[in-house]
C-alpha cells in the first residue's frame, strides 16, 4: 500500500523539508505555433542530483461555470544542484523569439512514472474529467476579477514553491483557499496525498502583478530569486535550459549582516557570523544556508559545498556563528524565505576582503651603495610572495625581487641587501597571499647627497619607563620613532619633530611593556636608523 500524507501548508513545514526545486519560468500563453513550457531551478544543498519522481505540478483553471485543477505527476527524472528541467507540451519547441528547443520531458508523450490528470468540482469534491490530445493549455489563464495564472509545485506532499501571476495583491485568493481539498494519486512508490487548500499561508506563495498577454509568460531575472519575477516581452526574454542570471549581490526583504573572522593563529579556525536583524514578520522562518564557495568565485552554483544550514524563526540582534572548513575559504551566505526561494545571495571573501598577511614593520638602511631591508610579518603561513619593487622617482616602481614565503608559521622576518649607486632611490613592499590578495608597504627613501645621519644612540642602554635618545637630523623634518619587541610588535609608535643637526628626545614606555630586549627604530625621509635596548 502507498503511503497517504496531508499537507499542512504551513511555511515552517515547507521549510524543514529543504525546499529544493522552484519555478524559474513559466510560458503560460503562448502564441501560435508555440508551446507552453516550464522550468525548474534546483536550490537543493545536495551534492547529487535530485530525484523529481516525487514531485507534482497543479495548476488552477476556470472554464464557465466550472473550475478544477490540473495535476501532474513528474517522470522519473533527475536535475542537477543549481540546474535546470523543462517540461513542455511538445518535446522539440517553439517560444516567444526562440525555437527548436528540446525539452526535458513533454506532457504529451508521457516517459516512465508520469501522468496528467484533470479534476473537475463537483459539490464537496472533484470528477476526473478527459484530457484532450496535443494538450497544449495545462496553464489555464482564469479571466475575469482577481488573478490569471495558479500555479503550484509540491514534492511529496509538501508545497516547495507556488505562482500566483496578475495577482493584485500577495494574499492567497478566496476563490482558491474555498476549494475543496484535492486528493493526489500518485504514480508509482510516490507518496499519495492531500491538499488541503484552506491551509495555504500568504507567506508560501509568491506574487507578480503583470497579467499575460498574447504570447507571454513569466520569468525570473536571477536564477531562484524572491521577488524577481517578470513577464516575458522583447525586453524580458524566455531561455528555457539556460541561466537567467546570478542570484548573489541582489538584497532581499531581509536585512542580514554576515562577515567573516580571520582566525590568527595557525589552529585558530576562521568563523563566519551572520545575523538576521530586521525583516517583514511573513519572510519567516528563514533558512540561513552556508556554501563553500568552489566554483566559479562569488556565484552559487554546482561546485559549491554545503557546509552548514539554520533554521531563523525571527529577527533579532542574535549574531549567529559557525567555523569554516578551511580557514582560508571563501563562502556562499543564502537566505531562503518560505516560498522556497532564494531571499537573498551573498558572496563572502575571508577576513572581509582585509589582507591576513599582517606586516609589522618594515625598514631598512643605504650606507654608500649598500641597500639593508628587513620586514616582520604575523600568521607568515598565509604569506605567498613578497616583492621588493625599486624606483628612482617615487611613482614608477620596478621589480627587484621576489622572496616567496617560508614554512614557518606564526611571525616570520624577512632580510633583502642589494649594491644601488643611485643618488635617491625608493623601496616599497607588495605582498601576495595564498588568496591572492595584494597589499603594499610603506615607502622608504634613501638620499646619497644627504647623510642618514649618525646611528640612533639610546642614553642609558637600560631603561625603565622612559626611553632617551640622540640622532642627527639633516634637515628640519618629522621623524617616526617606534619600539618593536623582538618578534616585531609595534609597542610605541611616536611622531617627533627634528631639527637640523644634533637631537635629543625622550618617550614614554607602557607599563604593559615586559622586561627585556626591544629595538628602537627612527624613521625620517633621509634617516633610518635603530638600536637595541633592554627595559627593566
Amino acid at each position: 500500500m502507498k503511503r497517504i500524507f496531508t499537507l499542512v501548508a504551513i511555511a515552517i513545514t515547507a521549510l524543514t523539508s529543504n525546499s529544493q526545486v522552484v519555478f524559474n519560468e513559466v510560458y503560460t500563453d503562448p502564441g501560435s505555433g508555440n508551446s507552453e513550457f516550464f522550468e525548474f531551478y534546483n536550490s537543493s544543498s545536495s551534492l547529487l542530483p535530485e530525484s523529481i519522481d516525487n514531485y507534482t505540478v497543479v495548476t488552477y483553471y476556470e472554464e464557465g461555470s466550472k473550475s478544477g485543477f490540473y495535476v501532474m505527476d513528474m517522470p522519473n527524472h533527475f536535475i542537477g544542484p543549481r540546474s535546470y528541467y523543462v517540461g513542455s507540451s511538445s518535446s522539440v519547441f517553439n517560444c516567444q523569439g526562440r525555437s527548436n528547443l528540446v525539452a526535458s520531458f513533454s506532457w504529451n508523450i508521457l516517459p516512465s512514472g508520469a501522468a496528467v490528470a484533470k479534476w473537475e468540482k463537483s459539490g464537496s469534491g472533484y470528477v476526473s474529467v478527459a484530457i484532450p490530445a496535443n494538450f497544449n493549455d495545462f496553464f489555464v489563464k482564469r479571466t475575469g476579477s482577481g488573478a490569471g495564472q495558479h500555479i503550484f509545485v509540491f514534492k511529496n506532499g509538501i508545497l516547495m514553491n507556488a505562482l500566483i501571476g496578475g495577482a493584485t495583491t500577495s494574499i492567497v485568493p478566496t476563490y482558491i483557499k474555498s476549494m475543496p481539498s484535492l486528493f493526489v494519486d500518485m504514480m508509482g512508490t510516490s507518496p499519495d496525498f492531500t491538499i488541503n487548500f484552506s491551509a495555504l499561508q500568504n507567506n508560501q506563495l509568491e506574487y507578480v502583478g503583470s497579467a499575460t498577454g498574447s504570447d507571454n509568460g513569466y520569468l525570473r531575472v536571477r536564477d531562484g530569486l524572491c521577488g524577481t519575477w517578470d513577464k516575458s516581452s522583447s525586453q524580458a526574454q524566455h531561455t528555457p535550459g539556460l541561466t537567467n542570471g546570478s542570484a548573489t549581490g541582489v538584497d532581499g526583504s531581509l536585512d542580514v549582516t554576515s562577515y567573516i573572522s580571520y582566525g590568527v593563529a595557525p589552529a585558530d579556525p576562521s568563523v563566519l557570523n551572520y545575523s538576521v536583524t530586521a525583516g517583514p514578520v511573513d519572510a519567516f522562518p528563514v533558512i540561513i544556508e552556508a556554501y563553500r564557495d568552489f566554483g566559479i568565485a562569488g556565484q552559487l552554483d554546482a561546485a559549491d559545498i554545503l557546509f552548514h544550514s539554520r533554521t531563523i524563526t525571527s529577527a533579532s540582534a542574535t549574531v549567529y556563528t559557525t567555523n569554516l572548513v578551511d580557514k582560508r575559504d571563501k563562502v556562499m551566505l543564502i537566505a531562503k524565505s518560505p516560498a522556497g526561494c532564494y531571499d537573498q545571495v551573498v558572496a563572502l571573501t575571508n577576513g572581509g576582503g582585509t589582507l591576513p598577511v599582517k606586516l609589522n614593520n618594515f625598514q631598512g638602511s643605504k650606507n654608500k651603495s649598500n641597500v639593508q631591508l628587513q620586514w616582520n610579518v604575523s600568521i607568515n603561513e598565509i604569506a605567498n610572495s613578497f616583492e621588493v619593487e625599486r624606483s628612482t622617482d617615487g611613482k614608477n616602481f620596478g621589480t627587484a625581487v621576489v622572496m616567496f614565503g617560508s614554512e614557518k608559521t606564526g611571525n616570520e622576518t624577512y632580510n633583502y641587501n642589494e649594491l644601488n649607486d643611485d643618488s635617491k632611490v625608493y623601496y616599497r613592499l607588495r605582498m601576495t597571499d595564498k588568496s591572492d590578495v595584494v597589499t603594499y608597504s610603506k615607502i622608504l627613501v634613501f638620499n646619497n647627497n644627504a647623510s642618514n645621519g649618525k646611528p640612533l644612540n639610546i642614553i642609558g642602554n637600560v631603561t625603565n619607563d622612559r626611553l632617551t635618545f640622540g640622532y642627527e637630523a639633516v634637515a628640519n623634518s618629522k621623524v617616526e620613532v617606534r619600539v618593536l619587541d623582538m618578534n616585531g610588535r609595534v609597542m610605541v609608535k611616536q611622531t617627533l619633530n627634528a631639527n637640523k643637526g644634533n637631537n635629543l628626545a625622550s618617550i614614554s614606555l607602557p607599563s604593559a611593556m615586559t622586561s627585556g630586549m626591544y629595538i628602537a627604530t627612527l624613521t625620517a625621509e633621509n634617516l633610518n636608523s635603530s638600536a637595541k635596548f633592554v627595559k627593566q
